[in-house]
């Protein structure tokens, strides 16, 4: 319950928020159009479109649908703009369009479009929707359409009846509607929800929920139009030329209403309440006030009514649709181009046009005094401009502390007080002219005059103040101001700030913080004394000047005026703009000399006609004594309201255009495909915010690329490159020219496939290739390896046979002939010869000797064990051995005995037979077990005992001293690619196992006989 209690109450708060939020913005979109309605059409920021900028030509319809693009027909084509591009719509089904007659967007998005040859369509997310006489549509020329409250779409067809439409079936009015059947004209729906529809020679309306209309009796002709004032009044246009209220009782109507006589195609009322009209000839015309017209005939030309035409820089005079989009603009189209006018911030003032070097006063009540080197002195009072002809260019102007405006013209100094303008005096000296005024506490009035010394008024008198502030010849003042303590402040061209307190002088330089070049405008704060010049600003904190640092993409320079508001904030006149930086930016500048201001920047976006003047006259920037500020320019003079300045509360829309890839164009559905391994892709997209496009922010992401967003100013195209395989999502928002977001933007996912190389599978095989040639490459090292060790081998066998041969040939032989040699001798000597007896024992012994030697040479030659199996041969010396020992022995054979390479085969031998000899001869145990293992990967051997086994430190040295048993076993294993290995303990036997690879031990089969047939086909194939 609790938690259901703050729910609501959340709730509350939040919908009470939200109409308080709307109360505001409604209440200053009041204020807004109350404050654009006194404005004249000439203040208006108007900008242009023709052919050179690529909008179309002859524009016959306006309409703006929800998605806020701006669509346009001109002959057979439909444009849509973005505020920035002229996109020519082409049909999805690609079948040309005819020419359009009118464009309307309903509530609910769309866009409805009528045919000049008959039939109409309707265009919604891309997809359009044509009629032809299907589903009771009408056939002939549609000339508007309307939306009844209840969601019901009216259509007008000219030269038929009326038609409505509920669900998917068009109905034909009649009878039953109370509908007379007559041709009808126009159809217009007010702000009370009634449907208005213009007859051959009468107004009917249907109220809201009605079902029958209602015949006004008024007595019309052809109705082009017909729109509402905010007074409630039904105005129409009509052939002949015709613009009036309907003559008929009604709320806000008279019986005898205004009418002006112009031939109008198009008729609007603004949301200020303003009237505006085109003509098919004369431009443009708007009234500000038209609640304020007289009863009767109202001339159309001076007056109450403005007009445009193309030699005010109209696009042209042929202008028919008139439109006011959902941020206040006003477009009209007209036969060259497009045209839009928005009420901007800054409001060039009524001053003739061609004046030049302006010097600004405020004077009481709001006027404004301004002097110019090529206009008589000019007074503006309530939008009126008069002149005084002083018979001199006024150069400079000041207001005093008591509210006296003085003017420095060529003949002298002048005076305006209380209304009254009046001559003080002439200047010093002849063909000087005033540079700069201000007046001290004591009421000297202090000059300065170009080419010339410093002077003081006062008493009647001029006086110099060169002596005074100490300067050099050719030392000049450009700016002077008096703070509120009653000091004089003086800017030098050398960019020195003098300080002027009674007799008191103070010079601040570049030891003081000052770094601003030229010293050219200088102003009195609450708190600082500001100091502007070439190089930025500066404020004086009571010690020394700290400079004031803009931290965005503009640098304040070329200061020409400053000015500080109640309210603490700043507004300088420079030469990129007029800068407004609020009180709580100066504050934390003021105790932080790192930070950098943020600020907001009027510029000619914003109807800031030109640059500021840097020589004279100076200040170009004063505060009126109605609240306004006004900025002095070399093309005119401009005023801001600071409490009324125009904002724009709608955030843009946004919309993602196009996808394309490698040139190939996708439509931006929600899931878009990419092709395989997109080199370039470009992503079009804009933010539809229609009065100043050229400020919109946007900001774009990649999710899967961007780690941020991508801030790209006005840029409405991203690209990418070589994306890997993925899903993609492409965010973009935007903000509108005062900043407000968009947040939830525009978003879009991408998919890029992967490439056959990139699948997982493909990776997969990949990874078993190289596992593959990984193993290869260890079954070819090894047999390399393998090649190698029978190489040696058989190296070594056929050094022993050389070894026999020749220990056969050489020394047995030799020994043989030796011996035959001494059986000679001793057969010469008597047989009882004791000599002859011992002569035959050595030849007994010699026998042997031969014998055995003979033995040898054979073992080198031919093993003992050639011709047996590896275990035969082991079977063999463990019996022998068995035999002289009282030890017992047996052989365990495993697996399936294999044929193995006889060089290798000898070498086990000899290490086996090595290990018996060990085991037999050393151990003294009474068993000895040998055992041979027949692996598919490796032989196995083992010999082990039971005997007392062998010291750990003879195992670690590899044998005993002067013994080569296990060394040689070993290196015999080493030489053949095995594995020995030894282990033993005291007292609990030895065990000695020898490992060989399968590849080096087991013989390799002979190649299949099939294998045989198909290489010998092969070369039988070749040999054909």
């Amino acid at each position: 319950m609790e938690g259901a209690r703050v729910k609501g109450l959340v709730r509350v708060w939040r919908q009470a928020l939200f109409l308080g939020l709307v109360a505001v913005l409604s209440s200053f979109a009041d204020t807004a159009q109350a404050y654009s309605q006194d404005r004249r059409l000439t203040q208006f920021h108007h900008t242009r479109w023709t052919i050179k900028e690529g909008a179309p030509g002859q524009i016959s319809a306006i309409a703006q649908t929800e998605d806020g693009y701006l669509w346009l027909s001109a002959a057979a084509t439909l444009y849509r703009f973005d505020g920035v591009r002229f996109e020519r719509f082409e049909p999805p089904s690609g079948e040309p369009l005819s020419t359009i007659q009118a464009l309307y967007a309903p509530p609910g998005g769309g866009l409805w479009m009528s045919f000049q040859m008959g039939g109409i369509a309707f265009l919604k997310g891309g997809r359009l929707t044509r009629y032809r006489g299907t589903e009771g549509a009408p056939l002939r020329s549609v000339s508007t359409f309307a939306t009844d409250r209840d969601g019901n779409v009216w259509a007008c067809e000219t030269s038929g009846g009326l038609f409505r439409l509920s669900g998917t079936r068009w109905e034909l009015i009649g009878e039953s509607w109370g509908y007379p059947g007559e041709k009808s004209r126009y159809l217009f729906l007010d702000r009370d929800g009634t449907l208005w529809v213009a007859t051959r020679n009468t107004l009917l309306y249907l109220p809201r929920g009605a079902h029958r209309f209602i015949p006004t009796g008024a007595s019309v002709g052809w109705v082009f139009q017909l729109r509402q004032a905010p007074d409630g009044r039904i105005w129409m246009t009509e052939s002949g030329g015709d613009v009036r209220p309907i003559p008929v009782p009604g709320p806000g109507q008279t019986e005898n209403p205004p009418a002006l006589h112009v031939e109008s195609a198009g008729m609007l009322f603004a949301r200020d309440g303003s009237l505006w009209l085109t003509t098919l000839g004369d431009g443009i015309r708007r009234i500000a006030h038209p609640e304020r017209l007289p009863a009767g005939d109202v001339p159309v030309t001076g007056g109450a009514v403005e007009s445009l035409t193309e030699k005010d820089g109209l696009s042209a005079d042929y202008a028919w649709p008139v439109l006011e989009d959902r941020e206040g603009n006003v477009w009209v189209g007209t036969s060259g181009g497009l045209d839009r006018f928005r009420a901007s911030s800054m409001v060039l003032a009524e001053f003739p046009r061609g004046a030049h070097d302006f010097a600004l006063a405020a004077g009481d009540g709001g006027e404004v005094w301004a002097g110019t080197t090529n206009r008589p002195l000019m007074r503006l009072r309530d939008g009126e401009v008069s002149f005084e002809h002083l018979g001199s260019p006024v150069r400079s102007a000041y207001r005093d502390e008591e509210g006296g405006v003085w003017l420095g013209a060529d003949n002298g100094l002048w005076r305006v007080e209380g209304g009254r303008l009046s001559h003080v005096t002439p200047l010093p000296e002849p063909l000087v002219q005033v540079q700069a005024m201000t007046r001290d506490r004591r009421g000297t009035l202090w000059v300065s005059l170009t080419g010339y010394t410093p002077m003081q008024w006062r008493d009647g008198h001029w006086h110099s103040a060169k002596e005074l502030l100490g300067l050099s010849d050719d030392e000049r003042i450009h700016t002077a101001m008096t703070d509120g303590r009653g000091r004089v402040w003086l800017g030098h061209q050398r960019g020195i700030i003098t300080r002027v307190d009674g007799d008191q002088v103070q010079r601040f330089t570049e030891a003081d913080g000052l770094r601003l070049g030229v010293v050219t405008a200088l102003t009195a704060g609450r708190q600082y004394v500001w100091a502007g010049g070439q190089l930025g600003l500066a404020f004086h904190d009571g010690e020394r000047f700290r400079p004031l640092v803009a931290g965005g993409d503009e640098s304040i320079r070329n200061v020409s005026g400053i000015l500080e508001r109640p309210d603490g904030s700043l507004w300088v006149h420079a030469v990129p703009g007029v800068f407004h930086i609020p009180a709580e930016e100066v504050q934390r500048a003021a105790g932080d000399p790192n930070h950098r201001v943020r600020y907001e920047l009027f510029d000619f976006l914003d109807g800031l006609p030109a640059r500021p003047t840097l020589l004279r006259p100076l200040p170009t920037a004063i505060a009126g004594s109605d609240g306004r500020l006004w900025f002095a320019t070399s093309n005119g003079v401009v005023w801001i309201d600071p409490e009324r300045i125009a904002r724009n509360p709608l955030p843009p829309p946004v919309s993602i255009l196009s996808v394309k890839a490698d040139g190939r164009r996708y439509e931006p559905a929600s899931n878009v495909t990419l092709p395989i391994h997109p080199a370039n892709l470009e992503l079009d997209y804009t933010a539809l915010s229609l009065s100043i496009p050229e400020r919109v922010r946007i900001r774009y992401r990649l999710e899967g690329v961007d780690e941020h967003w991508q801030d790209v100013g006005t840029r409405r195209t991203a690209y990418y490159g070589n994306l890997e395989p993925g899903r993609y999502r492409f965010q973009v928002i935007a903000s509108n020219n005062d900043g407000v977001w968009n947040e939830r933007g525009a978003s879009l996912e991408l998919i890029v496939p992967p490439a056959f190389h990139q699948t997982w599978w493909f990776r997969a095989l990949c990874v078993m290739a190289g596992l593959l040639l990984l193993w290869l490459l260890y079954l070819l090292r090894l047999r390399q390896l393998t090649a190698k060790m029978r190489g040696r081998l058989e190296e070594r066998h056929a050094e022993r046979e050389r070894i026999a041969r020749e220990l056969h040939d050489t020394l047995l032989q030799s020994v043989q002939g030796l011996v035959l040699r001494l059986q000679a001798v001793a057969e010469q000597l008597p047989v009882h010869e004791p000599a002859r007896q011992a002569m035959e024992k050595a030849l007994d012994r010699a026998d042997e000797v031969l014998a055995e030697g003979r033995d040898r040479v054979m073992e080198l030659r031919s093993p003992a064990h050639e011709g047996r199996d590896l275990s035969d041969a082991l079977v063999q010396v463990g019996e022998e051995l068995a035999e002289d020992m009282p030890m017992s022995f047996r052989l365990v054979v495993e697996g399936v005995p294999r044929e193995l390479d006889a060089t290798v085969q000898g070498e086990l031998f000899l290490i086996g037979r090595e290990a018996l000899l060990n085991a037999f001869q050393h151990a003294g145990g009474t068993a000895v077990e040998a055992e041979l293992r027949y692996g598919s990967d490796e032989l196995r051997v083992r010999i082990r005992d039971d005997g007392s086994g062998v010291a750990p430190e003879i195992l670690e040295v590899g044998g005993r001293p002067g013994h080569w048993g296990l060394a040689g076993m070993h290196e015999r294993a080493a030489r053949i690619g095995a594995t020995l290995q030894v282990w033993s303990r005291t007292g609990a036997g030895t065990e000695v196992e020898l490992k060989v690879p399968a590849a080096i031990v087991y013989r390799r089969r002979p190649k299949a006989a099939w294998w045989s047939w198909l290489k010998g086909a092969t070369r039988l194939g070749r040999g054909r």
